[in-house]
């Protein structure tokens, strides 16, 4: 059986995607900077790791040759805070190793490259897509990058795009909205504000946000980002090469909190007004217009904020995952 690559397939996001290749009987291979099976411990049997860095092309060609595999789906990624704190290192693998992947995609006949962009490319929020009235946007709302990351995103957006020119590549982009789920505070840090609020909510542990309570934020779980990613690596002759995967609905700290408060009783968290995170001022907060992807790769959102925030903290305790609390 041929099989699926999943650049960073043991990250926060990437374990989602090789779960979901696997309980759709599909032969999945993770290929991943270090060999944390934490977030896939109960499939580890059903899947094939591979330790491996996207800045190595010969690793990356050899693993393609020797899984026989026909579709990859790039997650690897360095992550805000690192793009900040070392422009170079996030260019060279968020830029540099994209781009070795599309070269490996290239060379081996690959049949199509899903990659991972983000809402970080667009420019911040304004007039009807801002506060209060936050109009969806759909893909076409003009780009802007304001961080390193975002630029770095932008790029790999244009040079996949230039491969499908130039070599008839088939790649197709993905910008998440905001995400959440299980592994997002360990390795997302303060940004993973969503997943900081159930992770003390199951500790019980007080927390105290001074502002961003009135913040709206387009909030898609893991699991429904997983799938999407998956439909996109499936789709057949979809129109477009860049979709929006999210959830076509705002929620903020306030809405997360009360769901809490149902879930696991009454909890220590006291949210303030505002619209702005402690720490993070981005005025790139949107919701999705879902509407391409709806139509073109058969995605449509299965986890409301309730069943998304269940589903979390039953996959915490069942993988014997401790909450992390961060000072």
């Amino acid at each position: 059986m041929s099989a699926v690559l999943v650049t960073g397939g043991l990250g926060a996001i990437g374990s989602w995607v090789t779960r979901e290749l696997v309980e759709q009987g599909k032969r999945a291979v993770s290929y991943d900077a270090r060999l944390d099976t934490t977030l896939v411990k109960d499939i580890e049997d059903k899947l094939e790791c591979v330790v491996g860095d996207v800045l190595d092309l010969p690793s990356i060609i050899h693993t393609i040759k020797h899984y026989e595999v026909e579709r990859i789906i790039h997650m690897a990624a360095a992550l805000p805070d690192l793009c900040e704190a070392n422009p170079l290192v996030g260019f060279r693998i968020n830029v540099e190793g994209t781009l070795n992947v599309f070269e490996a995609a290239r060379l081996m006949d690959i049949r199509r490259v899903v990659y991972a962009s983000s809402r970080s490319v667009y420019d911040i929020s304004r007039g009807e897509y801002a506060h209060p009235t936050y109009k969806p946007i759909d893909e076409d709302y003009p780009k802007a990058p304001r961080d390193v990351y975002g630029a770095t995103k932008l790029f790999a957006e244009h040079m996949g795009a230039n491969y499908n020119r130039i070599y008839g590549l088939d790649v197709i982009g993905l910008r998440f909205a905001y995400t959440y789920g299980p592994g997002k505070q360990a390795r997302g840090g303060t940004r993973a504000i969503y997943s900081r609020l159930v992770e003390n909510a199951m500790l019980k542990e007080p927390l105290e946000i001074p502002q961003g309570g009135d913040r709206v934020d387009d909030l898609i779980y893991n699991g429904d980002i997983a799938r999407g990613i998956v439909l996109a690596c499936f789709a057949e002759n979809p129109e477009h090469r860049i979709f929006h995967l999210g959830t076509g609905k705002g929620i903020t700290l306030r809405d997360m909190l009360e769901v809490l408060n149902r879930i696991v009783g009454e909890v220590p968290i006291k949210i303030g007004p505002g619209l702005d995170f402690p720490g993070y001022v981005s005025r790139r907060n949107f919701v999705y217009n879902i509407d391409r992807a709806r139509k073109e790769l058969g995605f449509s959102p299965q986890y409301d904020l309730e069943k998304g925030v269940r589903s979390y903290i039953e996959t915490m305790t069942r993988l014997g995952i401790s909450p992390v609390l961060l000072p």
